[in-house]
């Protein structure tokens, strides 16, 4: 009992300490990243407040047959898809798939854990596990993006990564075997976070057979920087092109779902995001 009252009070004073500023999503959101330096030292119960809600999701990705059982299930929908627009002879112009890159073919849970395990948020340790070129792909990326290219469709990979990155996932997608793992393929963050320009960019020469992603963000521009409320009401109203053109992967460790919570991004200490995710449960 001494140990349960002990802990309840040390995590209470974890939670009550205005801490910086986690940045705990990155990568492929649109949001402004904060930039942090290394870590302070940080107790077990502080570390926890930062990080203990990303372990069941992280957990999730590495360890459940589910999250495999769902990857593969959008990457073999979208080949059921990319056949039916095959055979629209109205198409006039290049097909062509365009593609997230993070949590859409490149597993990064890795520096997930890593980040779990020691207290630490994004960016920190984000470099070097980009340059590493370590990621393992999504199940069924390969595959599906192996028979885009037998059918001659060009492969199109639109990452939030910032342009230092590009050389080191350049040789991450290449040393997996995808294709189009090149330069003229892979565009990176621009000065501006949304992807709509290059998405715009690219619609001007191409027809876009589907696009892949783990954030509305990766689909349209209508969902940025916008509250939960109306994110939901946009993908009911555009539900139909969810599973026809919009193939969505799961992604529950990371994202713009999280920072809609949050109202202004990564800007809030981590006992206020604490409180805003409880406050934000639904029950009965």
């Amino acid at each position: 009992m001494r140990n349960f009252i002990f802990f309840i009070v040390a995590f209470s004073l974890a939670v009550s300490c205005k801490q910086k500023d986690s940045g705990s999503t990155g990568r492929d959101n649109n949001s402004q990243e904060t930039v942090i330096g290394p870590s302070s030292v940080k107790s077990d119960t502080q570390a926890a407040v930062r990080n203990e809600h990303m372990v069941l999701a992280t957990l999730y990705q590495q360890k459940s047959g589910e999250y495999r059982a769902l990857c593969y299930q959008a990457f073999h929908l979208g080949k059921l898809m990319l056949d039916k627009d095959l055979t629209d002879k109205t198409v006039d112009k290049h097909r062509i798939i365009v593609l997230d890159i993070d949590e859409t073919v490149l597993d990064n849970s890795p520096f997930q854990a890593r980040s779990i395990l020691e207290g630490t948020s994004y960016p920190e340790y984000w470099d070097e596990w980009c340059n590493l070129a370590a990621a393992k792909a999504i199940p069924g990326a390969l595959d599906f993006l192996g028979y885009a290219k037998a059918n001659g469709l060009g492969i199109y990979y639109v990452t939030n990564r910032k342009a230092h990155l590009k050389e080191s996932t350049l040789k991450n997608l290449n040393d997996l075997g995808f294709p189009d793992a090149d330069g003229e393929h892979l565009m990176m963050r621009t000065s501006v976070d949304s992807k709509e320009p290059r998405r715009q960019e690219l619609l001007r020469k191409n027809h876009i057979s589907l696009l892949f992603g783990d954030n509305l963000n990766d689909f349209s521009d209508i969902f940025e920087k916008k509250d939960p409320v109306f994110r939901s009401a946009e993908v009911d109203r555009l539900n139909k092109l969810f599973g026809q053109k919009f193939i969505v992967l799961p992604n529950a460790m990371y994202g713009d779902w999280e920072l809609a919570l949050y109202g202004d991004g990564t800007k809030k200490p981590d006992s206020l995001k604490y409180s805003i995710r409880r406050k934000a449960l639904t029950g009965f």
